[in-house]
């Protein structure tokens, strides 16, 4: 069940969706025409807004529904915290008394074989706010199954000791 905030952005994603298909409906302008153009481009990304937090923020439902299932945990809006805030992106206190941390990325890796190299520097930074953090349950959470493929791998086993890397669209776990 989604909170009234929730909704609210869930809301906004579609009718910024139901408007970019109402642009690109219109045609695009003759290819001749530069100003035209560049109107045109400027107009599907005001419409389209910060596509990147959207993207975030239905990952973050999609944790919802993770924790809600496997640790019962119901009072969690997941539009509470902004997207680009800093700090752990989830950082709840379970229903048991326990402290769950965690992290999302939605990250598509850049290579085929691993991630790009700013990838890889922003996972870093993520694993080193999960080993910091004092929480009796570590988890980060990924939306793209490359990169928990990526994850098994044996070079990135140190990074994840005593955190759980979460494949979020199928429930899969990974505990080294």
């Amino acid at each position: 069940m989604l909170s009234v905030h929730e909704q609210t952005m869930m809301q906004d994603i579609e009718r910024r969706l139901i408007a970019m298909r109402a642009h690109l409906s219109e045609g695009t302008p003759s290819l001749e025409d530069t100003a035209a153009w560049f109107s045109y481009l400027a107009q599907l990304k005001a419409i389209q807004g910060n596509s990147s937090n959207a993207v975030s923020f239905v990952a973050t439902l999609l944790a919802k529904q993770y924790l809600a299932q496997s640790y019962g945990l119901t009072q969690f809006d997941a539009a509470k915290k902004s997207q680009n805030a800093p700090g752990i992106d989830i950082d709840v206190i379970l229903p048991d008394s326990r402290r769950l941390v965690a992290e999302i990325k939605t990250t598509n890796p850049y290579k085929p074989k691993d991630f790009g190299h700013q990838q890889k520097k922003s996972i870093m930074q993520d694993f080193m706010k999960l080993a910091k953090a004092e929480a009796d349950i570590k988890l980060f959470l990924v939306t793209d199954p490359i990169t928990f493929g990526f994850m098994k791998k044996s070079k990135y086993h140190s990074m994840v000791q005593g955190i759980t890397v979460v494949l979020l669209t199928t429930g899969e776990e990974l505990i080294v």
